[in-house]
């Protein structure tokens, strides 16, 4: 998974004054192009207040049975998890089981620096621990652990990478450690925590911790382009976890978004320090701004899954979208809907 390198200057420019005026007409036209073009494949959800406005999906979800992708169809959402996992952890302090200044210490006092890193490193990617994800090492290239027992063994034998405050390095690691916390604190497993903490209580129908790839659950596989859509195959990594393992929909995302900043999972406490960016970072999400005004939200990108998720708190406005296959920019997919939504 990578970070996604967000357009600030070129679509928040764009959005002063549209957002009266949406022409979901245009909407279909790109997304129609892109279908015959055979350039992009996926699903795309658009609510204001709460209500479903526009949604469709677009190419197919299995190629090879020929099977049309529809709006229920599920997919990788990759580093949109961590929202999730980060309002899952701010839940927990706000029911007292935990703060923000607690040290890693607390529930794995063996690793390395742990009496120094904090939750709030953990959130915002400033702990310093060391980044499987782009090591060079040999013993790192191929890392995939999947039980609990091997995943914290790799964590304590690990080197840390700076020291905890000191920067911010995006890192996959923080949000599986956090995962793990978020195990011990409700004494089960991530996957039982995310469905009773955020599942049930929103009604999200089609959201799940992952697993392998289940075409007979309308799960889309992903593809890349080689004269022709090929399959990329099925790489689930259980380890990931709370990090980037979740699958889901573009219109459940847009639920839990519209819950999360109508205080259905967060208190108002807690919401604002999800909110409060710093070094580039809130908790668990970006502040993207245009004109004055911001949007919240996170991107993924995971074994050709690419997927983003955002909400504009002033204009009660979320949007998301899953791809599983692109042979554009993503960015350019992203502008491209987003000028056709709000009217350019």
């Amino acid at each position: 998974m990578r970070r996604l390198t967000l357009f600030i200057g070129t679509f928040f420019m764009a959005f002063s004054t549209a957002a009266q005026h949406r022409d979901f007409s245009k909407m279909d036209k790109v997304l129609g192009d892109y279908e015959k073009q055979k350039t992009v494949m996926g699903s795309i959800a658009f609510s204001e207040n709460g209500v479903k406005t526009y949604t469709r999906a677009f190419g197919f979800s299995q190629r090879s049975t020929q099977t049309k992708a529809d709006t229920l169809t599920k997919y990788r959402i990759g580093s949109v998890s961590k929202m999730l996992t980060a309002t899952m952890i701010l839940q927990t302090i706000a029911e007292g089981k935990l703060g923000l200044g607690d040290k890693l210490s607390r529930f794995f006092p063996t690793w390395p620096n742990a009496s120094k890193i904090t939750m709030e490193h953990l959130l915002r990617h400033e702990s310093g621990l060391y980044n499987f994800g782009n090591s060079r090492e040999k013993k790192y290239q191929n890392i995939d652990p999947k039980s609990r027992a091997e995943i914290m063994a790799v964590f304590e034998k690990a080197p840390i990478a700076f020291a905890s405050g000191k920067k911010v390095d995006y890192n996959n690691a923080n949000y599986v450690v956090l995962s793990l916390i978020i195990e011990a604190i409700d004494k089960t497993t991530f996957a039982e925590s995310l469905h009773a903490r955020i599942i049930e209580p929103l009604s999200l129908q089609n959201t799940h911790a992952g697993g392998p790839i289940d075409a007979a659950q309308n799960e889309a596989s992903s593809y890349f382009w080689k004269n022709k859509w090929l399959e990329n195959g099925d790489f689930y990594t259980p380890g990931l976890l709370g990090a980037g393992a979740l699958v889901s929909t573009p219109n459940d995302l847009n639920v839990f978004l519209h819950a999360l900043f109508t205080h259905k999972m967060l208190r108002e406490a807690q919401l604002r320090a999800m909110m409060h960016v710093k070094t580039g970072m809130g908790l668990g999400l970006y502040a993207l701004p245009f004109y004055g005004k911001t949007a919240y939200g996170h991107a993924g990108n995971i074994d050709a899954f690419e997927s983003f998720a955002a909400y504009f708190p002033e204009e009660k406005v979320a949007f998301s979208i899953c791809v599983n296959g692109n042979r554009k920019d993503f960015n350019e997919v992203l502008l491209a809907c987003l000028r056709a939504c709000f009217g350019y």
